[in-house]
Parts: structure tokens; sequence; C-alpha cells
């Protein structure tokens, strides 16, 4: 469209080629479509390999001075800009090499390389972060034919490929939401905008000469830093997630059993209250079921504490797995086991209970229900509908639950007592 902007920014300065935003483009969308479907796999593969088969031809042309490209006209163009005159517009060997450098990073990227596409994304990056100084500093041999667009594009993609191992290594690292990767964030920031800063003052004093060595040596701080930092992030991180580790389990040994691996009781009144409290909100109703083990005292004097170990595991798996993932189930203690069940019927309890009760029944338990039959468990149930006291809830599914004990074991017992915290038990 002849357009000179949108292809050279600024004047009398190095212009965009056209085959240089081709390969960018096709790089870009290579880069941005996953990598688990087959089809799309190997045409990435394929547009990557081509977009690297160009770019190294460029290099090759450069350094032996050979003719391996197409005619000059397609890689070399003369364009007259807006005052008519000529300039000669080329795909540079900055930019081959830059864009070499992407296409390897997006190829580890296909073949699951993190390590060496962090570690190319990162040096691919360097050389558009370069031109940017020279463009700062107006040094002409840091850019060299690289248009300012060229750079901005290129330092795109390669934060792009750099950000698809966001889960991996130093990057990971800096990007942590806990307070190393918070440092590390700030230090490599203030480590690029410092120097870069402190170099551009002393660049406006000096000569081109001394304008030009001030500028390596900012390029040189700048990214020893940035890797110092991503280095050393990388460390603090993998200590601070041991760390981490170890409270995770800490936490996870306050609120679970040990054995059956369901919430201990204290847990349980802390999510139970909580849940209590979002029930009479929404005026839900909810249920509280107290279980127990039949006759464990039995199994653990007959086969002993290792086979009632495995009845306890056996019954707290089953509860798991008929309970809906937001009930609460606990190991109250022994051979008690405590549910509460919300936004509940009293139909649903009851489809619940006998749920419960023909699974544990059908268990099959080694060295137990082969010699001495199934395993059973006796249930109370008690379903609320007014606001309670859980305290108080737990009461009324222990005495419902000793009332099924009574009647013979083996079974569910429902009782119909209503709680409310005005009036307690009614």
């Amino acid at each position: 469209m002849d357009v000179e902007f949108l292809y050279r920014p600024i004047m009398q300065e190095p212009a965009t080629h056209p085959v240089t935003a081709l390969l960018s483009l096709s790089l870009g969308i290579s880069i941005f479509l996953p990598n688990h479907q087959p089809i799309i796999n190997s045409t990435k593969k394929v547009v990557v390999i081509v977009c690297g088969i160009i770019v190294l031809m460029v290099i090759i042309d450069y350094v032996f001075n050979t003719d391996l490209m197409p005619p000059n006209i397609i890689f070399k163009q003369e364009v007259f800009d807006s005052n008519g005159s000529v300039f000669v517009n080329y795909l540079s060997v900055n930019t081959a090499i830059m864009l070499l450098m992407i296409s390897s990073a997006v190829l580890a990227d296909i073949y699951g390389r993190q390590n060496v596409q962090q570690l190319i994304a990162y040096l691919a990056i360097s050389i558009p972060c370069i031109s940017f100084i020279g463009y700062a500093y107006g040094l002409e041999t840091f850019y060299s034919h690289m248009s300012l667009y060229t750079a901005i594009i290129g330092f795109l993609l390669g934060w792009a490929v750099l950000a698809r191992t966001s889960n991996y290594g130093g990057l990971k690292a800096i990007l942590s939401p806990y307070l190393g990767g918070s440092i590390a964030r700030y230090q490599s920031i203030s480590g690029m905008l410092l120097p870069f800063s402190v170099g551009l003052f002393f660049v406006s004093l000096s000569n081109e000469l001394n304008s030009s060595y001030i500028a390596m040596f900012v390029i040189f701080v700048t990214w020893f830093l940035v890797l110092m930092v991503g280095i050393s992030a990388y460390v603090q991180e993998k200590i601070d997630a041991a760390r981490r580790e170890v409270t995770e389990k800490l936490i996870l040994a306050a609120i679970t059993d040990p054995l059956t691996g369901l919430y201990n009781r204290r847990q349980f009144f802390y999510l139970g209250m909580k849940e209590l409290r979002r029930a009479h909100r929404s005026g839900s109703a909810v249920a509280v079921l107290m279980i127990d083990i039949d006759d464990f005292k039995i199994i653990n004097d007959t086969a002993g504490h290792d086979v009632g170990d495995q009845v306890l595991i056996a019954v707290s798996n089953t509860l798991s797995a008929v309970l809906r993932e937001f009930d609460l189930v606990c190991r109250f203690g022994g051979e008690e086991f405590c549910v509460l069940i919300t936004d509940t019927s009293k139909q649903g309890v009851e489809e619940v209970c006998n749920k419960i009760n023909s699974t544990i029944r059908g268990l099959d338990i080694n060295s137990w229900t082969d010699l001495h039959g199934p395993v059973t468990v006796s249930i109370g149930a008690c379903l609320i509908e007014k606001k309670i006291d859980l305290e108080s809830a737990l009461k009324v599914a222990d005495a419902a639950m000793y009332q099924a004990k009574s009647l013979g074991k083996n079974q569910t017992y429902y009782s119909l007592t209503f709680l409310s915290v005005d009036n307690g038990l009614q």
C-alpha cells in the first residue's frame, strides 16, 4: 500500500523487509498453536524448519560470501522513501541470527526440550535488546540494518517462546507468586532500567567512540545481572519449594487422620461450622451421620490390629467414594466416623445411608471377611432443617447410632429430632 511508516518508522533508518515480516508471522503462528495435535504439530515442524533454513542460508551467504539465496531483488530491494531517495532494504544478518534462534527455540518446544528452549529464547531476546540500546543511544553499529519494527517483533516473539517455559527453571522461579519470585522480579526490572538509564546519561556527555564502550558495558552489566537474578531465583525457589512442601505436610498432618487420610475431629468441627453457617444463610437442610463399625474390638482381638487397620482404611475409602466431594467426612475417633451432608433431604439421607451400608457389607478384607463374614456398620442419622449447633447435632446423631446398635446393629436409625440455636433440643 506504499505506506512507509508501516515498515520504516524512523526516517533514514532501516526498514523491515517483507520476507522478515513473513517469517516473523509464520513463527508467531507456530508459537501460538498447541503441540498436542499430530497434524498441527507436523505442520509446525515444517514451517519452523523452512524458516530456519531460509535464515540460515542468509547467514551463510553473509559469512562466506556465497550466493545460496534467490535473486537479490527478493531479499535486497531498492526502495524509494517519502523524500524520493533510494535505500536498500534487505534481511540483515543480525535479523537472520535472531530468527534462527527463535526457530530453534520453537523446534525445541515442539520436542519438549524446555531447558534448551529457554536458553535459546533468552539469547534470542538479547539481539533486539542490543538494537534497542543502539536506537536509544544513537549508535548505528549496535542495530546495524535491523529496523525498529523488526527489533520489536523479534523481542515479542522471543518472549512468547520463553513464556511457554513459564513452568520451568529460572523463569518459573522469577514468576513465582512467593516472596522469592517477587524479589527476583524487582531485581530484574531494576537490573535492566538502572544500567540503561545511567548509560543513557553518560552517552549524552561522550563522543561516539566512548558511547560505544558505554553501551557495550551497559549490555554486559544488564544481562549479567538478569542472568544472576535468574540463577539466584532458581536456587531460592528450590529451597523455598522444599520448605513449602514440609509446611504443607505439617499442615496436612495437623488436619488429617494419619491412618485413613480423612479429616480429624478438629478440622471437621472447623469446616462443619462454616458449612452450617452457609446452610443458615441459604435455608438448606443439613444431615449429620455418626457411623460405628460393628464389633470392631472382636476384629482386633481375633485377627490382630493389622487387619483392624485394613478395615478402617477400607471403610474410610468407601465413605469417600460414596459421598460427594463437598460433603465432609472424618474419623471421629477409634472405629467411629462422622459425616456432614449439606443441601440434602430425608430421601437423600436415606439413599446415602443405604448405599454406605450395602457397600461396606460388600467389602473384601483379606484374613477377615473370607473367614468371619462381612464387615457391617451402625449409622445414626439426624436431619436438621433449623438453625443448629454442630455439637448438639453430633450428640443427637450419636444417640441415634447407639439406638441402631441396640436394635441389632448393621442398620441405620433416623432421628426425627430437630435442633434450634435458641431453644436447644426439641
